[in-house]
């Protein structure tokens, strides 16, 4: 098995595409930094005891409004959040204006994390498909090692590639971080925004590394379902598009959660778990549907996949 994975690894390295993908990475990466810096952050006038007194002014200002007789639900639900969250920032000495490369890592993971998720499914659509379509994959079957056994270390190869861009993404969005905004604590203290709940008052070593951990698990079946359909249908260009069409999906059947929620089969259809990180700023994503509740969903889609690709593999004629 050691050999096996050995050598998937020395041949998905020998391409081209991973390198390519960990290069884009970081400029991705690096072109966020430039533009959170530029667009998201005034540095110049909103430090010191500045940003303590504007959050009074908006506090004040938000009370005028409260006080106005037309004011629409909305508007008066609106006005009482920002007044609570400027409250709690200012109660913890939280600036909001202020950053570091912390604070840059907890608020840019998950939309840099989109793009690994990307370049991982285009890997697992592609590490069996591309070979039976150039025809080598028949030439891997008579060497001495069980099929499974073959497939299983294309399948962790992916992981592993997943795991390398995780790092790579961490690393250098640490390094041009702490060059732009400067080093921070783990600890620092920040205002969890959360859109189907109040926000609150967290640090980053609460926050941060339940994001990464419950990201990779979303990452994983992600990777699954792609190489599972580029087996079963022997197409990288529908796996792929199946990956993409899922990841963009579950923003998408997050505006059916409230309309579908409490129906009895919609919490059992695996695209509304596959937002695993919100885990991390909340308890339940759906109502009475909590973390170990999704996985034990997912859980059962992915042995599906596997079981049905490994199945398949295992008996189907590459001579043909």
């Amino acid at each position: 098995m050691l050999t096996l994975l050995k050598n998937e690894w020395i041949k998905l390295w020998n391409k081209k595409q991973p390198w390519a993908f960990a290069l884009l990475l970081m400029a991705i990466t690096f072109g966020v930094a430039f533009i959170f810096q530029a667009f998201l952050f005034d540095m110049s006038d909103q430090t010191g005891e500045d940003w303590e007194q504007g959050m009074e002014q908006e506090i004040a200002m938000q009370e005028e409004r409260l006080a106005e007789d037309n004011l629409e639900e909305w508007e008066e639900e609106d006005a009482h959040r920002i007044i609570a969250e400027n409250e709690q920032m200012l109660a913890a000495g939280i600036n909001p204006y202020e950053t570091n490369n912390m604070i840059f890592l907890e608020e840019s993971f998950g939309g840099l994390a989109s793009f690994i998720t990307l370049f991982s499914v285009i890997i697992a659509s592609s590490i069996v498909s591309s070979e039976i379509d150039n025809g080598t994959m028949k030439h891997l079957l008579i060497r001495p090692f069980a099929r499974w056994k073959l497939l299983a270390a294309k399948l962790l190869t992916v992981h592993g590639f997943l795991l390398i861009m995780l790092a790579v993404l961490v690393g250098s969005n640490l390094l041009i971080g702490t060059l732009l905004f400067g080093a921070g604590s783990f600890n620092t203290q920040i205002m969890v925004n959360n859109f189907d709940a109040a926000s609150f008052v967290s640090s980053i070593d609460q926050i941060l590394p339940a994001r990464i951990g419950l990201y990779t698990l979303n990452a994983i079946v992600f990777i699954i379902i792609s190489f599972a359909v580029s087996i079963l249908f022997k197409s990288q260009t529908l796996a792929v598009g199946i990956g993409i069409f899922i990841l963009f999906g579950t923003t998408i059947v997050q505006s059916f959660n409230a309309l579908l929620g409490d129906t009895a089969w919609y919490p059992f259809v695996f695209l509304p778990h596959l937002s695993l990180t919100e885990y991390a700023v909340q308890d339940e994503i759906l109502p009475g549907v909590g973390l170990a509740f999704s996985l034990t969903v997912l859980g059962a889609y992915v042995f599906v996949f596997l079981a049905a690709s490994f199945t398949y593999f295992q008996r189907k004629d590459f001579t043909e």
